[in-house]
């Protein structure tokens, strides 16, 4: 009997949620909110496959208030440790595991780490464009997401090629 494996996706919360306009805390919605609306989106929008959330967020006023909800477990980091700390806990703990990982941010030194631990990276802006889309009614923001330097480009290039260079995904054709 072949076994399905299942994805679990690590995401750096504040990474995720700083980076979106439709996201973000402002006038309108409080940090709380805006922590639950990316859960939400979570539970709610990334289909019924068979993919788990961790939403890791810096934890200095709510250390200790770990959630979990369906697919989607929220953490808090325990001061002094910071998200990036749990974030790189949790891949060094899980990779070569039942599950797939794949690490969701846009911290350069996170993505490195989880890369070099044998997990997937996925840039926050395109996890965040493939996940919100542009729902029907809702004029596009005309605010942009932080724009990477010419520096960024070049490390996020590196770590996408170097996995690519690595050869085949299970199943498929090695890079010629």
């Amino acid at each position: 009997m072949a076994r399905m494996e299942s994805r679990l996706v690590i995401i750096d919360g504040y990474n995720l949620i700083l980076r979106s306009p439709r996201l973000r805390p402002g006038p309108e919605r409080t940090l709380r909110e805006a922590r639950e609306k990316l859960v939400n989106l979570l539970a709610w929008m990334m289909g019924g496959n068979d993919a788990r959330f961790i939403v890791v967020f810096d934890g200095a006023e709510l250390a200790g208030r770990d959630e979990a909800s369906g697919r989607v477990q929220v953490m808090y980091s325990r001061p002094p440790e910071k998200a990036d700390d749990v974030i790189r806990r949790l891949v060094e703990k899980k990779v070569g595991g039942e599950e797939h990982i794949t690490v969701v941010t846009a911290d350069i030194e996170v993505a490195r780490h989880a890369r070099a631990m044998g997990a997937d990276v996925s840039l926050a802006d395109l996890f965040l464009a493939s996940a919100l889309g542009s729902p029907d009614g809702e004029a596009e923001s005309p605010e942009k997401p932080v724009n990477l330097s010419k520096k960024e480009l070049q490390e996020w290039a590196e770590i996408f090629t170097r996995r690519a260079a690595g050869g085949a995904e299970p199943g498929g054709e090695p890079d010629n």
